[in-house]
């Protein structure tokens, strides 16, 4: 059972670890919106998670880590880089070219549902054994469908947020197949210089596939958009994930991953604040069915144990 019995300097530090999770998360999604308009998707996938992997980098020289990796390490990290960092990221950057932010942050609220659909069919897991389960996340899932749908036919998206949306979707299957598999890996190194490579390798990955494709030809690089990206780097990247761990150590799950549906809430009302982006009567439906669905999945995966260690990984997915 965890003290909940807090000093007052303490409770300060949870209140603005709360605030940082729920206001970075959520803003992020728009701070990305916002820079893909004038930088090419990669590079704000790349630019970012290279930023927060080499401040992570001069922290853990600061503090005496070794920073080499063992072959076995080496490899794992750079899977799940390329698999959370690369895959997932520039999906998410690509596809918020077209949708808007409320909108992204609410189709990768999705990851719990994809971790829970995982477990069921990991080899020599029994998955939920809830109907109750399963029915969030078929909810869930056909909340997605209605908003998007509903988006599309009255014109309010163009009929290409479709694909979008689907790839957006894929980005929460891979964040969520990253995380299963994540919980599952054993590494010799610390987990934070392990998550440094992973965040240096995909974010380097990020930079030369928009090299490739010719993105420095279409990105125009200036004040605000650099102010965008640092922002994602350090509030959104390194200051979400470690207020998200000084939470796990004095909270259960349960509390701290309320973010999943807190953040989609952030994200609609600062893009329809900062970046004038609608919401129809129609899409609050769907957010609501969304969000229930998320709610009560974390709900329920934070009393299973074997659930936990996944959906906590889930977290830092950006």
């Amino acid at each position: 059972m965890q003290d909940t019995r807090f000093s007052r300097q303490e409770m300060l530090k949870i209140i603005v670890a709360f605030a940082c999770v729920y206001v970075f998360w959520g803003s992020a999604y728009v701070a990305i919106r916002y820079s893909v308009q004038t930088v090419h998707p990669a590079f704000v996938a790349g630019i970012r998670y290279v930023i927060a992997g080499l401040i992570l980098l001069a922290f853990l020289v600061l503090r005496g880590y070794r920073l080499s990796l063992c072959r076995s390490d080496l490899l794992k990290v750079t899977g799940l880089g390329l698999l959370m960092f690369t895959c997932n990221t520039l999906l998410l950057s690509y596809s918020g070219r077209i949708l808007p932010a409320g909108l992204i942050a609410l189709l990768l609220s999705t990851i719990p549902l994809f971790i829970t659909l995982l477990q069921a069919a990991w080899p020599g897991r029994t998955g939920p054994t809830s109907l109750w389960n399963w029915a969030f996340v078929i909810t869930g899932f056909l909340g997605v469908a209605l908003l998007v749908s509903h988006s599309v036919s009255r014109g309010l998206l163009p009929h290409n947020a479709i694909y979008a949306a689907l790839g957006l979707l894929t980005a929460a299957f891979a964040w969520g197949l990253g995380s299963v598999v994540l919980a599952r890996t054993s590494f010799a190194a610390p987990a934070l210089v392990c998550t440094c490579w992973q965040m240096l390798i995909g974010g380097g990955v990020d930079l030369l596939f928009g090299l490739g494709v010719g993105g420095h030809r279409s990105s125009q690089l200036n004040v605000r958009s650099w102010l965008s990206l640092t922002f994602l780097a350090i509030c959104g990247t390194l200051m979400g994930y470690t207020s998200y761990s000084f939470l796990l150590r004095r909270f259960p799950i349960s509390s701290v991953a309320t973010y999943a549906y807190v953040n989609p809430l952030v994200a609609v009302l600062l893009g329809w604040r900062l970046l004038h982006e609608p919401l129809a009567a129609g899409q609050w439906f769907g957010l609501a069915v969304v969000l229930a669905s998320v709610a009560m999945i974390v709900s329920v995966s934070s009393r299973e144990k074997d659930a936990a260690p996944a959906v906590l990984e889930a977290t830092s997915q950006i």
